[in-house]
């Protein structure tokens, strides 16, 4: 198993981004010295309280500064981007890496960024099923031509091809059954968010599988996978750590319109029942738990939570190293 680490946001917009983004290459950099190696960086707009930088071009920069890592946009928001665009950047971004470059895409929730673009967000779902299959065309250099649905194009080829072939693999951001099913159908992997218990990460997983043996033409059943963690002395000391932050987090993906997300905030148990939290011990058994029942390539780790300080990240990450990688050799 290989592992990643996510760049999320947790800095608010009075933090100066040179800040931001010197803390993050803190990040990586004691994260390659511990054998990760895969950059995750996601995506949102006119995010009302925390920034968030555009992936597409922030990625270009971490993978020259460290070029011995993997890049990953996880997710970009194929229904507000259109998939000329989605192609020629990705394509770029994989010359760029020497074909380091993966495409994460999901569908979005947060109803002020469909504002903005003026997409109804009622079409994400249909945007997301036309956009990837054309992305995937227009990677093989073919001249594309489509006069049906959102996308009207007319010839449309893309001057720079991505090196990896026959495509950089593309991940597809899913939490519901129909979505799981989705990403079975369209995507390389299903990339995994942190939301669901483990029981239906493990329930969705089957389905995952069942839907991809109906459907031929993509590799791996492997796929990546996200669980929050957070490391202490012991369960209690971890949960009091992180139980308001991670409480305040979720509250705002629901608020965001990502429902999902808060499912079981009011019970006691919902750290439990989503995340991997204790001492090295318990981490280290329940991820072994999570690879016996899921199959994946990479997990994917955030060592910073909103209203945790550098040093606290730097730290979980560096005991995240230490204590946990060590016991799942690749």
């Amino acid at each position: 198993m290989k592992f990643g680490l996510l760049l999320t946001s947790v800095h608010d917009r009075s933090v100066p981004p040179r800040q931001q983004i010197d803390e993050h290459r803190e990040l990586i950099s004691l994260a390659v010295e511990a054998g990760m190696d895969l950059v995750v960086a996601g995506q949102h707009f006119v995010a009302p309280n925390l920034r968030y930088l555009q992936p597409i071009p922030y990625l270009a920069s971490v993978a020259t500064q460290f070029p011995s890592v993997r890049v990953a946009a996880g997710v970009i928001l194929l229904p507000l981007n259109h998939p000329v665009r989605v192609a020629e950047e990705v394509a770029t971004l994989d010359v760029i890496t020497n074909g380091r470059m993966i495409l994460g895409v999901g569908g979005g929730y947060l109803q002020d960024e469909f504002d903005a673009f003026g997409v109804e967000r009622s079409s994400r779902v249909e945007r997301m099923e036309e956009g990837l299959p054309l992305i995937r065309e227009l990677w093989t250099g073919s001249s594309v031509t489509t006069h049906t649905g959102y996308f009207q194009l007319d010839g449309a080829s893309i001057s720079t091809l991505p090196i990896q072939q026959p495509n950089p693999p593309i991940w597809l951001g899913a939490q519901s059954e129909p979505a799981v099913r989705r990403a079975a159908r369209l995507a390389d992997a299903w990339y995994v968010p942190p939301f669901p218990t483990h029981r239906e990460l493990i329930d969705l997983y089957r389905i995952y599988l069942e839907e991809r043996e109906n459907n031929t033409g993509f590799s791996s059943a492997s796929i990546p996978v996200r669980r929050e963690v957070y490391l202490a002395d012991g369960k209690a000391e971890a949960i009091a750590a992180i139980n308001e932050a991670a409480a305040s987090r979720y509250g705002t993906y629901a608020d965001w319109g990502q429902e999902l997300a808060s499912a079981g905030l009011a019970g006691g148990d919902w750290l439990d029942n989503r995340f991997l939290v204790g001492d090295s011990e318990t981490v280290v058994d329940g991820l072994n738990t999570l690879v016996s029942h899921v199959g994946h390539s990479d997990f994917i780790y955030k060592p910073q939570w909103p209203g945790q300080d550098h040093k606290t990240a730097m730290d979980q990450l560096e005991r995240f190293a230490t204590e946990i990688i060590p016991h799942f050799p690749d």
